[in-house]
């Protein structure tokens, strides 16, 4: 059976709509389900006493690896350890029941999350926290490896590839895509571990845009420009890249005709995809309403218009009246009104909106020390800013270990 959609929840341009849910009521000893350990997912559970649910369980296969300090481990600075931690012994300690799994689907007529193990868990709410991926091109049978910015452990795995083929002797060629700021974090960082093991590597950053960092002050883009350059990272923009082949990738120009010459190659041993972060696939499958690439489509109060006991936060989420970066930062800010608005939603009371800041602080490491931080039409380059990042992520971090 489906219930018709009311007027405020009508559809909106992009908006696509699945079979409108039913809403029963849950049995009493139903959980609060969270769904993912990501940003937002950590403070509900390091706030459970605030939250009214008799049982709140968190559903995630692995580790909790923070996206602020990946970079630095790609480039060396920091040890893969120091960007972990494990979310069900932060689960143990405020009284949450955590297992590792995987949600695979969701039965709208019974309220029932199915996990991978086969499991089936009917709840009173739920909330998903799933993060993002990197879409990319599909792999050549004789083509360069292949890396993503997210998961982040495929960061890490790149980190321990190049470590073993520098400590071989090798040189090889290195080409990272995106011009925004995973991309530009990568290069930088690419280049600060070659400098670690003392091997002077050609490192490409190719961008479909006409500038690297679109939307960032033109001081910051030009000062960036330099800065790359005199760390020997060559940069080439309006480059789509098309494909993978033998021994690198194809791109076209995104600014003129090449005329029959409409692709080219680029070399390269390896590459790492940095742009376009995507929601999970799973988000999709899961018959809510999505906002096309974008994610899950929920309101002002985080919920999902055609099911209001699921919630939704973070990169797998998409405000149906904001259209948000995707930037742990505004992950972390939801945390706060989602946790009051579960709170609320399972109590019977009133929700309250998520107003997003119209201005985000990103500070972007560069690698070898070096940092630029940019809010709005501010911009601050240099060692300070790597710094005062440095002790934003270790006391985040930080909140969560003690």
């Amino acid at each position: 059976m489906t219930t018709r959609l009311p007027k405020r929840l009508a559809p909106r341009p992009g908006l696509r709509y699945h079979p409108a849910m039913t809403s029963h009521r849950p049995p009493p000893d139903a959980p609060l389900l969270l769904v993912g350990a990501g940003h937002a997912h950590l403070h509900l559970v390091a706030h459970r006493h605030r939250l009214p649910a008799s049982r709140v369980v968190l559903v995630d296969p692995g580790g909790f690896w923070y996206s602020g300090m990946a970079t630095g481990v790609l480039g060396g600075h920091h040890g893969p350890a120091r960007d972990r931690l494990d979310p069900m012994r932060l689960a143990r300690r405020h009284g949450v029941e955590g297992l590792r799994a995987r949600l695979t689907g969701l039965d709208p007529d019974t309220r029932e999350a199915r996990l991978d193990d086969g499991r089936r868990l009917t709840c009173a709410a739920l909330s998903l926290n799933l993060g993002s991926q990197t879409p990319h091109p599909p792999a050549h049978p004789q083509g360069p490896a292949i890396w993503t910015v997210k998961p982040i452990p495929r960061l890490v795995a790149l980190r321990h590839r190049l470590e073993r083929e520098f400590a071989a002797g090798r040189r090889p060629r290195l080409l990272v895509a995106g011009g925004g700021a995973s991309g530009i974090e990568v290069a930088g960082n690419l280049r600060a571990l070659s400098e670690r093991h003392g091997v002077a590597t050609e490192i490409h950053l190719v961008t479909r845009g006409r500038r690297l960092l679109e939307g960032a002050p033109a001081g910051a883009q030009a000062w960036l420009g330099r800065h790359l350059a005199r760390r020997g990272i060559e940069v080439s923009t309006g480059l789509e890249v098309k494909g993978h082949a033998a021994g690198g990738i194809m791109v076209a120009s995104t600014e003129q005709s090449w005329g029959e010459d409409s692709y080219r190659f680029l070399a390269a041993d390896h590459v790492v995809h940095a742009a376009g972060l995507a929601p999970p696939p799973l988000v999709e499958r899961l018959g809510l309403p999505c906002l096309a690439g974008r994610g899950l489509a929920v309101t002002e109060t985080l919920q999902s218009p055609a099911a209001d006991w699921v919630f939704a936060a973070g990169d797998c989420a998409a405000m149906q009246r904001h259209h948000l970066p995707r930037l742990g930062v505004y992950g972390v800010r939801q945390a706060p009104v989602l946790r009051a608005n579960l709170a609320a939603y399972l109590a019977g009371e009133a929700l309250r909106p998520y107003r997003p800041q119209a201005r985000a602080l990103a500070i972007l490491d560069l690698g070898g020390g070096q940092a630029l931080a940019i809010r709005g039409g501010l911009w601050w380059a240099g060692r300070l800013p790597r710094l005062w990042k440095r002790w934003l992520d270790e006391r985040f971090l930080a909140a969560y270990r003690a």
